[in-house]
């Protein structure tokens, strides 16, 4: 089931859910990762503070005990303050032991409560001594007594310290195992990971690159002249798959083609050595290879099959296929039946709305259009015109944009006689200096050079209108607008009137 719905899923499908997966391995090892990290660290934070305190109110005490030696040996200002600093700092250094009894035990709860208890004791003793200090041989017994608190304390803030090591070698001791086995765990992940990556990407190469590695290897093998290689299978049913049966259909069609010829040519030997053959059977002959290379590329043939398809459509109910088939026999229909060289403006917008429908069919919502017109639409303007414009603001501003765009037609009178048709896209834009080369080569009538399409237009327009003109105006990365000046009550002389094949030939 998951293998029929992989083969129907487009390209860009197959090729976002193959992005997906890499993502999802990825975020999902980078959480992986985080979690590792975090598991392992957990608890030595606190655990190194907490022995950072014990540690500080070891080198606190001992600082005070220090500096209590010296006044009371030297009872100067400068040793005062010193003994001032180091109490404040002893007195800073108990009030930061660790002291929640959730977090650090009964044990260690107790001793940092015999600390504190001691230190209180011990700061009475001390201050009663400072105040009353009148001389240090008075108060010998006093001084000794404050120095075996001390000790105390600094025995008691060992205990701690000791107590709170081992809670940290306890908490390894309970992480040690899962250490032990991360790594394969790890590994195991890692290869199951990988073992999705490479199922997913051997998918991939089966729907995508192996296909095209046999368009590619069977038309090298048609350029070679080989037609008669067994015809390519592919299980899609996405547009390689219907590359693929396109493909064949048409090695088959060349080939028989080919074999026509072929028989043709041996037809023609065979007669001319039985000398049956005169001069109108080979007039007969070569009109019928003219007839059957004309059917094979006429263009009222196409038209014809294009209708057919759209009433097939119909019928099956394929609404958006019988739209677009009737959007491109619609463009078909226009090129073939309309001989006139002026059109009112309606008809080119309706072709040019049929040629943009065709295309945001293949770009979807990438592509938008927008028409803008006056009240007054009695307007008639050269044929041919605006679906090339149309084209052109496409395939050159906003098929090579990311974010695509949108095609502005803007039809405005300029004044009472005159009409002005802007085609506008927000698309790539033109440089400055390949703008002016363009302006130059259209001033030039350099058309050859810049595109039959709107090289067409621009001398149809010069030879058409006395006043009519052709306008262009670009900037990169903002878009491109052809401005179109079109007069009204401009008669067109019979010898200006040219056919359009006749203005492509000069081109």
């Amino acid at each position: 089931m998951l293998q029929k719905i992989w083969l129907r899923l487009p390209i860009k499908r197959k090729i976002d859910t193959f992005t997906a997966v890499v993502v999802l391995i990825m975020l999902f090892s980078v959480g992986m990762a985080l979690s590792m990290m975090h598991f392992s660290t957990a608890g030595y934070q606190e655990i190194l503070e907490e022995d950072m305190a014990c540690q500080d109110f070891m080198d606190a005490m001992n600082q005070e005990g220090l500096a209590l030696h010296t006044y009371f040996t030297d009872e100067t200002d400068n040793n005062r303050e010193d003994l001032d600093a180091a109490i404040a700092r002893a007195e800073r250094s108990v009030s930061a032991l660790p002291f929640d009894y959730e977090r650090i035990g009964a044990e260690r709860y107790a001793r940092t409560w015999n600390i504190r208890n001691a230190y209180n004791q011990y700061k009475k003793e001390r201050d009663l001594l400072l105040t009353s200090h009148a001389g240090v041989g008075g108060m010998l017994t006093s001084v000794y007594r404050l120095y075996d608190r001390q000790n105390y304390l600094e025995t008691y803030a060992r205990k701690l310290l000791q107590l709170t090591v081992e809670a940290g070698s306890d908490t390894y001791e309970e992480k040690l195992p899962v250490f032990q086995k991360l790594p394969f765990v790890l590994l195991n992940i890692m290869l199951i990971l990988l073992f999705i990556l490479f199922r997913v990407s051997g998918r991939m190469t089966e729907a995508i690159v192996r296909p095209v590695l046999k368009l590619s290897e069977d038309a090298v093998s048609i350029a070679k002249g080989n037609l008669d290689t067994p015809d390519i299978v592919v299980e899609n049913e996405d547009e390689l798959g219907s590359l693929a049966d396109v493909f064949n259909r048409m090695k088959h069609a060349t080939r028989d083609n080919i074999d026509t010829i072929v028989e043709n040519h041996r037809v023609t030997e065979l007669l001319q050595k039985e000398k049956l053959e005169n001069i109108e059977m080979e007039k007969r002959l070569e009109l019928n290879r003219l007839e059957l290379l004309k059917s094979q590329i006429n263009p009222h043939f196409l038209f014809n099959t294009l209708n057919m398809i759209g009433s097939m459509a119909e019928l099956e109910d394929a609404e958006t296929t019988e739209k677009m088939t009737e959007s491109l026999a619609s463009l078909f229909r226009y090129n073939l039946s309309t001989k006139e060289q002026i059109v009112p403006i309606s008809s080119e917008l309706r072709i040019a709305e049929d040629y943009m429908y065709l295309q945001k069919m293949r770009f979807g919502s990438r592509i938008n259009y927008e028409v803008i017109l006056p009240e007054n639409q009695n307007i008639r303007i050269p044929s041919f015109t605006m679906q090339p414009l149309v084209e052109n603001a496409i395939v050159h501003g906003l098929s090579k944009k990311e974010t695509g765009g949108t095609v502005t037609i803007h039809v405005q009178w300029a004044n009472a006689s005159t009409v002005t048709i802007d085609i506008k896209d927000d698309g790539l834009g033109m440089p400055k200096e390949a703008l002016t080369s363009l302006q130059e080569k259209l001033t030039k009538q350099s058309t050859a050079k810049i595109g039959i399409g709107l090289g067409n237009i621009y001398l149809r327009i010069k030879h058409l209108y006395q006043h009519g003109d052709l306008e262009i105006a670009s900037e990169e990365g903002k878009g491109t607008t052809v401005t179109l000046t079109i007069p009204q009550n401009e008669e067109i002389p019979d010898d200006r009137k040219i056919q359009i094949g006749e203005t492509e030939e000069k081109l």
